[in-house]
């Protein structure tokens, strides 16, 4: 094994490794695109149809913005039920075929899309739901991998880099489909079948009927489809795990913090059903949960909420670019703190900044449509969103790995991810039982976020400062 940057000892491998990896997140970013996707695979369904008769009839000409949930439930809800037994199947076959199958999937729904677009709206959820099943293959896996050339005083650091670029896709993405889509920022337009049409224009939903803009929409998704494959073919070349030959265990022991690998696979580690045997577990998937809830509500609806009160969507796309700028950069800084502050100390200070803000959403339509105030705010809003909620990913990673061990990482992350499904569940009831999505409305889903928030933060205080699988060596061993 030989090294880049010497004085630093580290290895070439490795770091081609965390290469592959940003770049393979960089692709599977594409959901933190979802609020902008959300506007044009609804406005483009909603006029999609066929001609019978001398009449045109529409496939879906009810369909809502709020429906978009079902593509976004579909998906984490085949992440969480997949994914404990998709990565024991990942660890089976090896990372390079794990990679290569997980992208491949992704890339294939992409693609497909272009044509389900066209036809019943029940098609793009499981077109678009295939980004679920190829993310189970490829994200704890090369997590795992890139962890493991490095020492475990760094593998906060390793997680959060390979992670970064996850956050840094929709910097790429949300202009790509906007420009691709809507060169010229043509309006969307106030839906005629809204209730409060003509008297409260503010709390109706705007769609894009212009034909230009929607005839964009199916190339838009071959264009990504194609870009995504690529990148996962490069990303399953790059990636790889250490060689465990003789030569090659001693040449890592020389940078793994004065422990040799011997040492470290000593480490004790809780298979996933004694895993669902601790406090700890229940304690990290709450707040793990809470997050990724207000995550989702974001990522699905700031934009389709903005547009009640901001109608300028390269605005929505410049607001995508800052936000993410600080999506990448704050995956560093959350990962480079969890080796100071652990998993407790990290996940307190940014779920305190999550809730407060979410909190804050509701208070925005006050201001006045269209203005400077209601964009600096918005804007201010979604950039401290950004920087603080995807630093639950670089943290709860190597939680997961000190606080469970590293033999069996890859079902134990899957556990963590079944609370995916409890997200769905409950998005699925604030956006799709008309009586509470009525009574709740965007705020009320902001507010419910905000208060699930405070149970997050009281659940995470009562765990250990550190997190070490060695606490259960004694009850387990």
């Amino acid at each position: 094994m030989k090294h880049c940057f010497p004085s630093l000892k580290l290895p070439v491998q490795g770091v081609l490794c965390v290469v592959g990896g940003f770049l393979l997140f960089l692709s599977f970013a594409s959901d933190f695109s979802y609020s902008n996707l959300n506007t044009y695979i609804t406005s483009y369904a909603r006029s999609s149809g066929y001609e019978e008769n001398g009449e045109y009839i529409k496939y879906n000409p009810e369909l809502t913005y709020a429906d978009f949930v079902f593509v976004t439930t579909t998906k984490v809800l085949l992440q969480g039920f997949c994914m404990p037994f998709l990565g024991v199947v990942a660890r089976k076959i090896g990372v390079r075929p794990s990679i290569l199958v997980g992208s491949f999937i992704y890339s294939a729904g992409f693609l497909l899309t272009s044509v389900t677009i066209k036809n019943k709206f029940s098609l793009v959820v499981l077109t678009m739901a295939m980004h679920g099943i190829g993310f189970c293959f490829v994200y704890a896996t090369a997590i795992g991998a890139a962890q493991k050339w490095f020492p475990r005083s760094m593998k906060g650091l390793v997680s959060s880099l390979v992670l970064s670029g996850y956050g840094f896709g929709s910097l790429i993405w949300i202009p790509v489909q906007t420009s691709f889509v809507n060169p010229d920022n043509i309006k969307a337009t106030v839906d005629e079948k809204c209730t409060f049409n003509g008297t409260q224009e503010s709390k109706c939903d705007k769609y894009f009927t212009d034909p230009e803009v929607l005839e964009n929409i199916p190339n838009m998704f071959l264009l990504l489809g194609g870009v995504f494959g690529a990148l996962g073919i490069i990303a399953t070349i790059l990636i790889s795990e250490p060689n465990q030959s003789k030569e090659d265990q001693d040449e890592m022991s020389s940078i793994q913090d004065k422990t040799s690998t011997d040492q470290m696979t000593q480490t004790f580690s809780l298979t996933p059903i004694q895993v669902l045997r601790t406090r700890t577990f229940y304690q990290t998937w709450m707040g793990f949960f809470n997050i990724t809830l207000t995550s989702g509500i974001i990522s699905n609806y700031s934009k389709t909420f903005g547009l009640t009160f901001i109608n300028d969507d390269h605005y929505f796309a410049l607001i995508g670019v800052i936000s993410n700028v600080f999506n990448g950069l704050c995956r560093i800084f959350w990962g480079f703190l969890y080796d100071r502050l652990g998993f407790r100390g990290c996940y307190m200070c940014l779920a305190t900044i999550v809730t407060i803000t979410t909190a804050l959403f509701p208070f925005l339509p006050y201001l006045d449509a269209d203005s400077m105030a209601a964009k600096g705010c918005y804007g201010t809003c979604m950039a401290v969103l950004f920087a603080a909620f995807p630093g639950i990913y670089p943290i709860i990673a190597p939680a997961i790995n000190d606080g469970f061990g590293p033999d069996h990482y890859q079902a134990n992350f899957g556990l963590m991810f079944t609370q995916s499904i409890a997200y769905a569940g409950f998005i699925f009831v604030l956006t799709k039982i008309s009586v509470v999505y009525a009574f709740l409305g965007y705020s009320g889903m902001f507010v419910v976020a905000a208060v699930i928030g405070v149970l997050g933060l009281v659940t995470v205080f009562f765990l250990p400062k550190h997190l070490s699988s060695e606490a259960y060596r004694s009850k387990f061993s």
